[in-house]
């Protein structure tokens, strides 16, 4: 089947560890206009985190499908909101309760912010990512009305712990995965996640489930694989993932985004079937 929509991850995927976006990516975003194949970038970034970078790529030209907060939002570049999940405050409290202790920044995002309870390296680093500063007051009023996202960012071993305490104490009432970063911890509504979402923007857009093609490295990247025809796992994935992907590409420090989209999706745009491969 013909791709007709690629949905990417964007940060270890989209971008290197420079967060440049590489002259080969640029050529990939090129080709698949000429083929009129739809390009949607993902991520758990909040709107305004991803601005700069849909801007870098050329997508701010037209109006342009993008989903953030790990698939609470689909918005599209010229400021409208196609879909929005909100956790409710309650739920809200409750997981702070549940891990405040832990030693993980307690994190919450909407479409135009984030506030954060603490403000360490990793917070620093974070909004140097995003290129906005998160708000380091009004944390317990902001938790009094719903959030697109809680993210919990910390040392791997403390968010470990407030996983595993999410787990147990949340089955089946919100959903929680991590990126490719044990450093993270995203919480959305339940069955709100980045696979829903590419089903949601795949419906508006008329795109059948084995037109879509998805790549990413991240644990919250399988949840794209699973409803697309073809996936793609990074080089720079782990194990799992790779394993949870149809097809294997290069890290993206060796452009393995650009390799994937000319091997994977334009060399398949006449239906040929092609066989996973590893770069």
């Amino acid at each position: 089947m013909r791709i007709k929509l690629l949905v990417s991850d964007v940060d270890g995927t989209f971008l290197p560890k420079s967060r440049i976006i590489t002259e080969a990516t640029h050529e990939a975003l090129r080709a698949l206009a000429e083929e009129n194949i739809v390009v949607a970038l993902a991520s758990s970034r909040p709107p305004l985190g991803m601005a700069h970078i849909l801007e870098n790529a050329g997508m701010m030209l037209l109006p342009t499908p993008f989903i953030s907060m790990n698939g609470a939002v689909i918005s599209t570049t010229d400021g409208k909101t196609l879909f929005s999940a909100t956790l409710e405050p309650l739920m809200v409290q409750a997981v702070y309760e549940a891990v405040r202790d832990t030693g993980v920044n307690f994190m919450l995002l909407d479409e135009k912010g984030w506030w954060s309870s603490g403000n360490d390296d990793l917070v620093q680093r974070e909004a140097l990512s995003l290129r906005f500063e998160p708000m380091l007051s009004g944390l317990e009023e902001r938790m009094q009305h719903p959030v697109n996202k809680i993210t919990l960012l910390g040392k791997p071993d403390d968010c470990a712990e407030a996983k595993r305490r999410l787990d147990a104490g949340f089955k089946g009432k919100i959903s929680a995965s991590s990126p490719a970063s044990p450093k993270f911890v995203d919480i959305t509504a339940l069955d709100v996640h980045k696979g829903t979402s590419v089903l949601r923007l795949a419906t508006m857009l008329g795109v059948k489930s084995e037109e879509i093609c998805t790549i990413g490295d991240g644990e919250n990247d399988t949840e794209m694989f699973r409803v697309s025809g073809m996936s793609i796992a990074m080089g720079n994935a782990s194990e799992t993932v790779r394993k949870a992907a149809s097809h294997q590409t290069l890290s993206s420090e060796e452009d393995g985004w650009a390799k994937a989209v000319r091997n994977f999706v334009l060399n398949n745009r006449n239906g040929s079937s092609i066989a996973p491969s590893g770069g």
